[in-house]
């Protein structure tokens, strides 16, 4: 039995505001892809002027074309290409801000010991930011063990990125117990990740 091959050259014909409106309407992926394919190069040029880096640009045009997926069936778009231009330019304000944040938190963090904690080494603090997955058990039994208040301010401010303030705000600690929260449980969590390490060259 001949198999029926779907013709999808009436795609390439349509304007780009027909193909926002049919996927829309029907869903259907093949309208989404040839917006993708004409639109992918204007995306990642976006993103390659603002990122300055191959590898991150083609992440976030990753990120845009999903954001465009999500979004298009319930937008109210005009110009599609105006519409991938300012969602590429957003994605990358947003990944260029995250950056900007963690490197201010660093700098605080470092800041922070220099000044208030002079016996504790900075490296700690790059070796917990850059575990790499056969860590990840570790870090998490080692979290475990501290106390609430350490535990809570070392996940707010290395895992979601918060900072002094915005842990203050978050807990109802005062920042000068966020600050010492975070530098005892950095002690603590180094004493407890050495036991757990032991543990295990036992």
């Amino acid at each position: 039995m001949a198999l029926k091959i779907r013709n999808i050259e009436p795609y390439h014909s349509l304007s780009d505001e027909e193909l926002v409106a049919q996927f829309a309407k029907t869903r259907q992926q093949a309208y989404f892809e040839e917006l993708y394919k004409r639109y992918l190069h204007l995306s990642y040029g976006v993103c390659l002027k603002m990122m300055k880096n191959e590898a991150d640009s083609r992440d976030v045009v990753s990120d845009v074309f999903k954001t465009l997926y999500l979004k298009l069936p319930t937008a109210n778009v005009q110009s599609f290409k105006a519409y991938v231009y300012a969602v590429s330019r957003n994605e990358c304000i947003a990944k260029l801000r995250k950056r900007k944040s963690e490197s201010k938190k660093m700098q605080e963090w470092q800041r922070t010991e220099n000044t208030h904690n002079p016996f504790m080494e900075n490296d700690g603090l790059i070796a917990l930011s850059d575990v790499g997955p056969s860590m990840d058990k570790l870090v998490e039994n080692a979290i475990a063990q501290l106390g609430d208040e350490q535990r809570t301010c070392i996940h707010l401010f290395f895992y979601d990125n918060k900072s002094y303030k915005e842990i203050a705000a978050q807990t109802g600690y005062s920042e000068k117990h966020v600050k010492s929260f975070l530098q005892n449980g950095k002690r603590n969590l180094r004493i407890a990740l050495e036991k757990e390490m032991r543990k295990l060259s036992a």
